[in-house]
């Protein structure tokens, strides 16, 4: 008499719906395990024709390899994170998010183009869920000093690069993409300077990251280059921003032109120019960091940063780094989208 479980016996499946294991395709091919791993993975000293006799066979078998198994074998996931900062930050709706979207966008075709995934983990702090993904290397947007995130993954063993210059000397190796703050700073303090401001200042945060000190930093040399007064204006921890802009448009020495670190910081000093009563462009001009298409007439000028191209990059550059490589720095043009903020007498 037969049992519930049928003529197999207990606990077996019928043939049909067996998975197919790598001992069945060693089996069929007349051929070791090691073998056929070799074959399949593309490592090992197996010949071409053995190679393709093997993935044939595996098809034909209908072979899948276990994602778990995979890993032991190769120590790889084929998973490739990035770190996202900011969300506590008032200007995460408006700057961060639209920064972090496009930024991902890139690095996820990149990563697929390259036969990777790419998982978005958050970086702030009290979290430690991106800990407990199992990945293979991670991109760590805008360090700061001593970044928390980058030591802890160095010490998991993943391979990591960065957004924006790592500031902590003992990440000085870690490969990275920046921003051309630099030359980007200096075509929008040319530009306001073009127009007529001589008394320019920088509005900036007061996260201490690579983008925000290399554009204080830019800033600076560019107006010691002009022998120009330099006045850095900052958003305090838990400070609306548009308070800070009303302390700067209201204080003595009053600036002509703005430039802003991001677009939340410009609409706050929009906002408090309207507070009190001036004109913009007539009175003040306003430039901030934003996503501007070339050709458009946005309100305010821009200077766009590339983010889709950035994370690209970044995704290039790690997936290199976990192939062995070592590759250097690259750096992202800025471009300057200009606007009806700095527009004066009907021009741009």
């Amino acid at each position: 008499m037969t049992g519930p479980t049928g003529p197999a016996g207990p606990h077996q499946l019928p043939e049909s719906a067996r998975t197919v294991g790598i001992k069945d395709v060693a089996r069929a091919a007349g051929l070791s395990i090691t073998t056929v791993s070799h074959a399949l993975n593309g490592k090992g000293k197996v010949s071409a024709r053995t190679r393709e006799r093997v993935r044939a066979l595996a098809d034909e078998l209908g072979y899948r390899p276990n994602p778990a198994a995979q890993v032991l074998l190769t120590g790889r996931t084929g998973v490739v994170g990035l770190a996202a900062g900011h969300q506590s930050a008032e200007a995460w709706e408006r700057t961060y998010r639209p920064y972090y979207a496009s930024l991902t966008a890139g690095a996820m075709v990149e990563a697929v183009d390259r036969d990777y995934a790419l998982v978005v983990v958050p970086s702030r702090p009290g979290t430690d869920l991106w800990t407990r993904i199992p990945m293979d290397g991670l991109i760590v947007v805008d360090p700061v000093p001593g970044d928390p995130v980058i030591s802890e993954a160095r010490r998991r063993g993943l391979a990591v690069v960065t957004d924006g210059r790592p500031l902590d000397p003992a990440h000085a190796s870690i490969p990275y993409v920046h921003s051309d703050m630099e030359n980007g700073v200096r075509l929008v303090m040319d530009h306001l300077h073009e127009r007529g401001a001589r008394r320019t200042a920088l509005l900036t945060g007061p996260e201490p990251d690579s983008y925000t000190l290399d554009s204080e930093a830019a800033y600076s040399r560019w107006c010691d280059r002009r022998s120009l007064p330099a006045a850095v204006a900052r958003v305090q921890h838990g400070e609306p921003a548009l308070d800070a802009a009303r302390r700067l448009l209201s204080g003595p020495g009053r600036p002509e032109a703005v430039h802003a670190l991001n677009e939340t910081y410009g609409e706050a000093l929009t906002a408090a120019a309207a507070e009190l009563g001036l004109d913009i462009p007539g009175d003040l001009l306003v430039t901030s960091m934003g996503d501007g298409e070339p050709g458009s007439r946005p309100a305010l000028t821009l200077l766009t940063l590339s983010p889709r191209t950035t994370g690209a990059l970044c995704a290039g550059m790690l997936i290199d780094v976990l192939n062995g490589l070592a590759p250097e720095p690259l750096s992202v043009p800025c471009a300057l989208v200009p606007g009806r903020s700095t527009s004066r007498s009907g021009g741009v």
